[in-house]
Order: structure tokens, then C-alpha cells, then sequence
């Protein structure tokens, strides 16, 4: 009797999220087999994290050389330069919530790739049209700005500025890069919602392979653009040693072009099913859910407070840097560079002396 309930009983309901294509394949979070971000049907999948470490370094890395160098701004508006072009990074959520409940023609990710990109290389043309004023120093023979002057008695004080207007427009040029930085971030919160399909899709066995790809793209997209800027803008007018280089404007020109190119490239170069739109009630309710599981939750408040704490700084730091330890632009960018390239010390110096 106990034996024929046994043979008759229905199996358990598999309530894991885990799923397999075939038997004997691999688990996956999700079917469909893995991604080859490699194949030229992609070719615009790891394009898109390039371009956006072009950005996401080349912008701020003119911030020091144009706005403490060539506009001498006060350090409350170096400060504030380098905060609103990140700005649009805080509202990735919202633009993530965007793509997925309101698609356009059935697409989620490609077309908000190219009105990112488009927007983007839009402001950086804008951007490298706008006229830009005489340095607030002037300059002797050599092309070094005259930054102090020693009267009669030995004693040093600041020289007169040629152009004292010059430290009052740094503002316009802020804002236009706060604009070309919220064009790459929707493109970026696109690619970053293709990365989740895609990972969801590997094996165990080759989980994180996308993701780390991915990232390690944009890294070398990220020192590309600190090389460029670092020796590019190394000129005497930004804070540099050479007498060659490009201007702000030139710089801003030649980021647009890869922003350009980034258009095409991700309507040709994305491959992406039509999906159907999430509807806003349940993607806010599935979000409230998330919200209440510990392990998120808890993720999400060391992200908060890590960055809440580890973005409190001086707004003196720039001047310190020019003034007192006279960095120039090309220094400025090493470390970075350095910060971005580096790997973990297996033995690390528990007194390190500190890096300016």
C-alpha cells in the first residue's frame, strides 16, 4: 500500500529561478543559451562600454587644466564643475525604469542607445563651438603664466590678471558638460540592462564572464581618454609643459567623433528581440519587493553611504594642487591612469606614504 502511494505521488513544483536550454546542459538563470559578445552581430555590445569610458574620463579629465588653469574659477566652482558632470550618473535608476517600461518600436536598449549618443555628440559639438575668452593670467615670453610678482622690497604677491572676466565663465562650459554626460549615461544604463540579459544566459561554469568584459572595455576606454587628454591638453595655457597640444575646444571635438560613430554602431551593431513593455505599476511594485529582501537592501546602504562618505572632500583641492605643489595637467592624469591599471599588493604597507 505505502509502496503504490509512492509510484503515484506527483512530483514537487520546481520553484528555482535556475533553468537548463536541453537536458544535461549547464544551469542558467535564464534560457536562451549563452551570448557570444564577441560575434560581429555584437560588434556594438563592448563598443558601447569604450566609448562610455572615452566619456566618463576624457570630460573630467579637462576639468583641471581648463578650469583651474586657463579660467583660474575660484575652488567653489572647480568643485562644483567636476560634481554636476557626474550628476547624471544619480539618476541611472530612473533611466533604467524608463527603458524597460516604455520601449520604443518594441526595442528597449538600441533605440536609447542612439538618442544617448546623439544627445551626447550633439552637446560636445555645442560645446566645442563655444568661443572661448583670453586666460584670466598673462603670459610671458616663454608662454608661462604670471601667476606672482616680487616688488621693490622682496616681497612676492599675486600679479594682475589680463583677463579677470575669464574666471566668471566657467559656468556655461559646466553645463554643457553636464549635458554631454547625461547623453552617455542613457546609453549606458541601456548597455548595462543588455549586460543583465546576457549574464543571465551563461552557465555556472562561466558566470561573470560578461560583466568582466564588459568593465574591462570600459577601463580601457577610461586610460585611452586620460592619455589622450593628459598629453594632449599638456599645453602651457592648461597648467603644462609643452608648447604643442590641443585646445579645450579641440579636445571636446575629438570626443564627439566616437559619440558620432556611436550611433550607427548601436542600431547596426546591437542585436535585440522585441520584448514586450513592463508596466510601471508592477516594475515599482517588483522594486518594492526588492527592497524589503535583506541582502539587497543592505547592498544598496553600503553603496549609499560609501559614496556619501567618500565624496566628502575640500573644495581647496585644486588650488592646493596648482598652487602649493605645482601639478601639472599631464601629472593630474597619471594617477588616474595608475589607479585604473593597478592590482591589489598581496602585502601591502600598512604606513603607505600618501600619493598627492
Amino acid at each position: 500500500m505505502a509502496s503504490s502511494e509512492r509510484q503515484t505521488k506527483a512530483p514537487a513544483e520546481d520553484t528555482s529561478l535556475i533553468s537548463k536550454d536541453e537536458p544535461g546542459e549547464e544551469e542558467s538563470l535564464a534560457s536562451g543559451g549563452m551570448v557570444d559578445i564577441f560575434h560581429p552581430s555584437r560588434a556594438g555590445y563592448l563598443a558601447q562600454y569604450f566609448a562610455v569610458g572615452l566619456m566618463s574620463s576624457g570630460l573630467p579629465a579637462t576639468i583641471y587644466g581648463f578650469f583651474i588653469g586657463y579660467l583660474n574659477v575660484p575652488a567653489y566652482v572647480y568643485a562644483t564643475a567636476g560634481v554636476i558632470t557626474s550628476i547624471p550618473w544619480s539618476f541611472k535608476f530612473l533611466f533604467g525604469m524608463i527603458n524597460d517600461c516604455f520601449p520604443i518600436l518594441g526595442r528597449r536598449r538600441k533605440p536609447y542607445m542612439c538618442i544617448g549618443w546623439t544627445f551626447c555628440c550633439v552637446m560636445l559639438v555645442l560645446l566645442s563651438m563655444q568661443p572661448l575668452p583670453e586666460p584670466y593670467w598673462c603670459r610671458d615670453d616663454d608662454g608661462e603664466y604670471i601667476t606672482t610678482v616680487t616688488s621693490a622690497d622682496g616681497k612676492s604677491h599675486a600679479a594682475e590678471p589680463c583677463n579677470e572676466e575669464a574666471s566668471r565663465q566657467g559656468g556655461h562650459f559646466a553645463f554643457f558638460m553636464m549635458l554631454a554626460s547625461l547623453g552617455y549615461v542613457v546609453a549606458d544604463v541601456a548597455a548595462d540592462g543588455l549586460t543583465v540579459e546576457y549574464a543571465r544566459r551563461e552557465p555556472t561554469s562561466k558566470r561573470g564572464r560578461t560583466q568582466t568584459t564588459a568593465y574591462m572595455t570600459r577601463t580601457l576606454g577610461q586610460i585611452a581618454a586620460v592619455a589622450v587628454v593628459g598629453i594632449g591638453m599638456n599645453r602651457k595655457e592648461y597648467n603644462g609643459s609643452f608648447d604643442w597640444g590641443l585646445t579645450f575646444s579641440q579636445v571636446m571635438l575629438v570626443l564627439a567623433v566616437p559619440a558620432g560613430l556611436m550611433v550607427p554602431i548601436s542600431w547596426y551593431g546591437i542585436e535585440e528581440t522585441p520584448k514586450p513593455a513592463v508596466g510601471l505599476g508592477p516594475y515599482l511594485k517588483l522594486c518594492g519587493k526588492l527592497l524589503q529582501r535583506k541582502a539587497f537592501f543592505y547592498v544598496m546602504l553600503f553603496q549609499f553611504l560609501s559614496n556619501l562618505i567618500a565624496s566628502i572632500t575640500t573644495t581647496a583641492g585644486g588650488l592646493v594642487k596648482n598652487y602649493w605643489a605645482g601639478v601639472q595637467n599631464l601629472q593630474n592624469q597619471v594617477r588616474p591612469a595608475r589607479l585604473l591599471t593597478r592590482t591589489p599588493d598581496p602585502n601591502p604597507n600598512p604606513n603607505p606614504i600618501p600619493y598627492p
